[in-house]
């Protein structure tokens, strides 16, 4: 009867938990799609993708490699225009009439390409809408090439952003404002778990989420002056990592037999019956016959 009563708490909060994570949490990347892709086309998303694109471009400029891949949240999104890489692929868990540029359909958790294969991995909110990150990173992680880089762009819950966007998982139901509270540091130490090192990371749109176009153009100056003074709580970070994992193919000697040359091999230290019996051999050969 203790016992039962015990595990009545428990079982109230795993229900309770439950319907929190069922109302607030994060959806299923596959019913977030259709949503996301619509809201990256409004005037706050296409402020938003402008500002991000800035950074993208600036560190891209610094990657090289043969194939570039990059994983978001929008099938219509394409992110690596500016890069110097030839061969640059998308690939969705969705397709839409509208996404031409997706190169196959994938899980995210389950890409389909062999480890260490890709020079450069983009993961455009990739992170943020899903609902397991840390799978989600490991995969990206295992596709990248030593030294090759990946680029995270993800919310900073730390900004204006994200406290809106916490406020507003309240009053609406809409998959946009449901994604992962995935702070910087956090991130660091994940990508530290993954061999990956993160040698330099960008913030931007110091704003607030507000849909008023007219609004967005008065607080530009949030921007500026968030820029110049290199505040922490941009709405958005983009953090480059370089995978430092470096494979080591180990090569075995070729050892060669060199004879030793004449006068400077070593002597055989012998003891004296043999001594003995090689003087006595060389009188008897030596000696002169009468």
């Amino acid at each position: 009867m203790d016992n039962k009563i015990k595990k009545v708490p428990h079982r109230f909060m795993m229900r309770l938990s439950v319907m929190w994570k069922k109302r607030f949490g994060v959806l299923p990347m596959r019913e977030s799609i259709v949503d996301l892709s619509d809201w990256f086309e409004s005037p706050l998303g296409r402020s938003l993708l402008q500002q991000e694109r800035l950074v993208i471009d600036d560190a891209l400029q610094c990657v090289f490699g043969y194939h570039l891949l990059q994983l978001g949240v929008s099938g219509r999104v394409e992110l690596s225009g500016e890069s110097r890489i030839s061969h640059r692929f998308l690939l969705h868990p969705k397709s839409e009439s509208t996404t031409p540029t997706i190169g196959a359909l994938v899980d995210f958790n389950h890409l389909p390409l062999a480890a260490e294969s890709i020079d450069a991995v983009i993961l455009h909110h990739a992170l943020d809408y899903s609902q397991s990150p840390h799978h989600l990173l490991r995969e990206a992680a295992r596709v990248v090439i030593p030294r090759g880089h990946l680029l995270v762009v993800g919310f900073n819950p730390w900004s204006l952003w994200g406290c809106c966007a916490s406020l507003l998982r309240f009053f609406t139901a809409k998959p946009r404002w449901r994604f992962q509270y995935l702070r910087k540091g956090r991130l660091l130490d994940w990508l530290a778990l993954v061999d990956m090192e993160a040698v330099a990371v960008y913030q931007g749109f110091y704003r607030p989420p507000v849909p008023n176009e007219g609004a967005m153009k008065y607080l530009q100056w949030l921007d500026r002056w968030g820029k110049r003074l290199r505040l922490p709580w941009g709405g958005f970070y983009l953090v480059v990592a370089r995978k430092d994992h470096i494979p080591l193919t180990p090569i075995k000697p070729a050892w060669q037999q060199y004879r030793p040359l004449r006068g400077l091999a070593v002597t055989r230290i012998l003891g004296p019956a043999v001594h003995n019996r090689l003087r006595t051999g060389f009188a008897v050969k030596n000696a002169t016959p009468r």
